[in-house]
């Protein structure tokens, strides 16, 4: 019997899939402008992707009675296999267009897959903490979650030495906990107020973030994990960051609900049969595509990104190659969830 599905969990897996895909593509073109500003810096809309995925892993795996050994055999075999079977199929596609690429070393290519599995295999820890806790104690948790982002980022910025040793919080798990949080947590709003608050936080964390990037908010500047070595890490733990993507968690939980207004048109959208078959089949596809998506990616890099283009039509490029690559990787990975001996490498859940 097929498991119950949380629609917003569904949506937010596509959002952050398509997200994901979306800054690799902005990264072909990492040195182009558009009016003068860096296009890079406009991927500030997307970084949402990373985060929310480990907050989706928090929400439906925490809380629940966690044995180690079948959990580990489980979501291990789950992630290893496929991570095999994509770095030998990305492996054969480069030599056989006599390309090279930096990210084709073991430990680094698909860093993602690294960074979850120390977060799955952390989470039989973290659910027991979980277990014993009450909402004020995730809450403590999560107060020094953020507090640390804060406190660290001010220190790097004014280049402040300090030994006050909070960086235990600046990691993967506290977007764990965060996503568990908010997948229980009620704010006592209507669907519709909530919405419209998200919807301003994202926009303006989305803006901070952005400006940070370009250099007009200096103290917001690219402050992600990896500043230095005890911080190491790609996953931005940056407070904007964790309000652009608790932000969106919460967007996409409430939208389901919404029952009146502009919000419950977009809910009716979401809930059609094709649209919602195809979000969920998206879901399931996503990790087989977050591994898949670095051949096209270097496609772009090769082919198109050489080409004389001006910052409006590169513009329009990563918007429809963003969109090309996940329907393209989809059809790829759903083929080959269809093929015996494929189909539990394909990275289809």
């Amino acid at each position: 019997m097929e498991k119950i599905r949380l629609q917003y969990i569904d949506l937010l897996k596509f959002f952050s899939i398509l997200a994901i895909i979306s800054i690799h593509a902005f990264m072909v073109w990492r040195d182009s402008q558009i009016l003068g500003f860096d296009i890079y810096a406009f991927c500030e809309i997307c970084r949402f992707g990373i985060p929310v995925f480990i907050m989706v892993s928090g929400a439906l795996l925490l809380n629940r009675n966690i044995e180690i050994k079948p959990f580990l055999q489980k979501k291990v075999k789950r992630l290893v296999y496929p991570f095999i079977f994509f770095y030998i199929l990305t492996f054969i596609f480069l030599v056989l267009m006599h390309k090279t690429h930096d990210q084709m070393q073991i430990f680094a290519f698909r860093w993602y897959f690294w960074m979850i599995l120390g977060v799955y295999l952390s989470i039989p820890i973290i659910n027991k903490f979980i277990q014993h806790s009450s909402i004020k104690e995730i809450e403590y948790f999560i107060a020094l979650f953020i507090f640390a982002t804060i406190f660290y980022q001010v220190t790097y910025y004014f280049n402040l030495e300090q030994y006050f040793y909070l960086t235990l919080f600046l990691s993967p798990l506290g977007y764990l906990v965060l996503g568990y949080y908010l997948s229980i947590k009620d704010f006592n709003l209507s669907p519709n107020k909530m919405i419209s608050i998200c919807i301003i936080l994202f926009i303006t964390s989305t803006l901070i973030k952005s400006c940070g990037e370009l250099h007009l908010i200096p103290l917001v500047d690219n402050f992600i994990a990896n500043q230095s070595k005890m911080l190491h890490s790609w996953v931005d733990v940056g407070f904007f960051e964790i309000v652009q993507s608790a932000s969106m968690f919460l967007l996409c939980k409430n939208i389901y609900d919404s029952r009146d207004g502009v919000y419950s048109y977009i809910n009716r959208f979401l809930q059609s049969n094709l649209i919602q078959k195809f979000i969920i089949s998206i879901s399931k596809a996503s990790y087989g595509i977050y591994l898949i998506n670095l051949i096209p990616t270097v496609l772009f890099y090769y082919y198109l990104q050489p080409l004389s283009l001006t910052g409006t039509q590169i513009c329009i490029v990563i918007f429809t190659i963003s969109i090309s690559t996940l329907i393209m990787s989809w059809i790829v990975i759903l083929i080959f969830s269809k093929i015996p001996f494929i189909k539990d490498l394909s990275g289809y859940a």
